[in-house]
């Protein structure tokens, strides 16, 4: 049961659930596709950060924005050692920590994230793109 392609789906299957508003289903596929993942792949790579990227948003959803700050700086620290400062799904990341800050009322920290954010953004797709 240890493969990517399980993991795969349990990762899936919790994206079903949260969009249904199950929370703590999606929360149970994402743990075991989270298990999954760190045993076959190891705790530094990309899909791990991804995995912990959807638990956080869960986590966020139940209003537990302390926990999901947690995942999301597991996650951000991850894509950075595996991706770089400059990449795409790195700037995401800070987007949906500055979500987080916001919603705990620490705008500074939260202007920091999307400002970050932002500047990957601008470095790697330019001005003139739509995100």
């Amino acid at each position: 049961h240890d493969h990517v392609d399980v993991a795969a789906t349990y990762n899936n299957m919790g994206i079903v659930h949260k969009a249904l508003g199950d929370y703590i289903k999606a929360l149970e596929c994402y743990q075991k596709s989270l298990e999954i993942k760190l045993k076959v792949l190891g705790h530094d790579h990309v899909d791990v950060a991804t995995t912990l990227m959807n638990i956080a948003n869960v986590l966020q959803a139940q209003g537990k924005f302390a926990e999901a700050l947690a995942k999301h700086q597991e996650s951000l620290e991850i894509k950075l050692k595996a991706l770089g400062h400059d990449h795409v799904d790195v700037a995401a990341t800070y987007n949906n920590m500055g979500i987080v800050h916001k919603a705990l009322g620490d705008y500074i920290k939260a202007l920091e994230c999307y400002q970050k954010s932002l500047e990957i953004k601008l470095k790697v797709l330019g001005h003139d793109h739509v995100d």
